[in-house]
Order: C-alpha cells, then structure tokens, then sequence
C-alpha cells in the first residue's frame, strides 16, 4: 500500500481531443490539456507509479463546478 502524492479534480471532456485538431474548436481546451500534462510531470517528478482516476460525468467538470449546484435533497422533484 502506498502513500496519496497527488489528487486533483480535472476534466476528460470530448473537447479536449478536438482542441488538439485543427478546425473551429482549435486550441479551445488548451488550459485543460496544459494541466493534464503538469500533473503528468509532478507526478513523474515524484515517482508516482499508479494513478486511479474516480470518473465523474464529463459535464460536471467542465466549467460546471459541482460546488455551485443547488443542494441536492437525494429525492427527485418532479
């Protein structure tokens, strides 16, 4: 069992891969591929050998922040 070197809260959002390519959408995601690639590099510096990802849905990470949502009760309102 090892030790938590890193935890981030970071997006996988489809437009990153399009913000790769070129065409409208174009460097539109470069803030989030930039900070992919950082965590990458810290967690390289610091030897890290596993990364476990706990996947949320895309939308809630991308310029949603879940913190800002309305409280949620766990009942559906209808």
């Amino acid at each position: 069992m090892g030790k938590l070197a890193l935890a981030a809260k970071i997006t996988h959002v489809p437009s990153m891969y399009l913000s790769e390519l070129p065409g409208k959408n174009h460097g539109c995601r470069q803030g989030a591929i930039d900070g992919h690639k950082e965590i990458g590099k810290r967690c390289r510096e610091m030897g890290v050998d596993t990364i476990i990802v706990f996947d949320t849905h895309w939308l809630v990470n991308s310029a949603y922040p879940h913190q800002l949502r309305r409280p949620f009760s766990g009942r559906l309102h209808q």
